[in-house]
């Protein structure tokens, strides 16, 4: 049998470009952790167009971020009403009206409350969310940037949640991982996180 010589420096970049796949395969499996999409639930049986006109409720914050509830909620509205898909009542309307019921919480409106609030706000539908996570880190090489948003839609005729999404957002990018390059914006992370959620909902 003839033997074939094999040359060692042949061998160098195939060795090469298999580590460099591994690599990549490794920051993609980390990258890819915090890109997953949103959680959603979408009632199957319930008529979307009879929602024309909805309330935004202030969402709640659980994050250690102080105002990270009024920022996603405002950011929310902005995205909504962009959308020109629902006519939404104006915040200080809602506020006014919430000051009329002892809520410890905003996101944990009782399914009367809800009735209550659709007939006193004239809306067919209250929408409530929670920040779950708000990080924001400014150094590149620091800890990643995250915005953990729960939000959901009440009808208000029964009371029953008919939409719900959260979802969770980084600022780690594929390059930034893989190269330390510069992390995405607090507030790129959290229109991301946002518009993914109201994608789930109106497309």
């Amino acid at each position: 049998m003839k033997q074939t010589d094999i040359n060692v420096t042949e061998l160098r970049p195939l060795r090469v470009t298999c580590g460099l796949v591994t690599l990549l395969a490794v920051t993609l499996l980390l990258t890819g952790c915090s890109t997953m999409g949103p959680t959603v639930f979408l009632h199957q049986e319930y008529n979307f167009a009879y929602v024309e006109r909805v309330a935004v409720v202030p969402f709640e914050n659980l994050s250690n971020d102080q105002g990270a509830g009024a920022r996603l909620t405002h950011l929310f509205m902005t995205e909504l009403l962009s959308a020109e898909v629902f006519d939404i009542v104006e915040p200080g309307e809602v506020v006014k009206v919430l000051g009329k019921y002892s809520l410890p919480r905003t996101d944990l409106i009782t399914v009367d409350q809800a009735k209550e609030l659709g007939k006193s706000l004239n809306v067919q539908a209250l929408i409530i969310g929670t920040v779950n996570e708000s990080t924001e880190n400014r150094a590149s090489g620091g800890p990643a940037t995250v915005v953990t948003l729960d939000v959901r839609m009440i009808e208000t005729e029964t009371g029953e949640t008919i939409w719900s999404a959260t979802n969770t957002e980084g600022s780690r990018t594929f390059l930034s991982s893989l190269f330390g390059t510069e992390q995405r914006s607090y507030s790129e992370v959290a229109r991301r996180c946002v518009r993914k959620i109201i994608d789930t909902l109106i497309d």
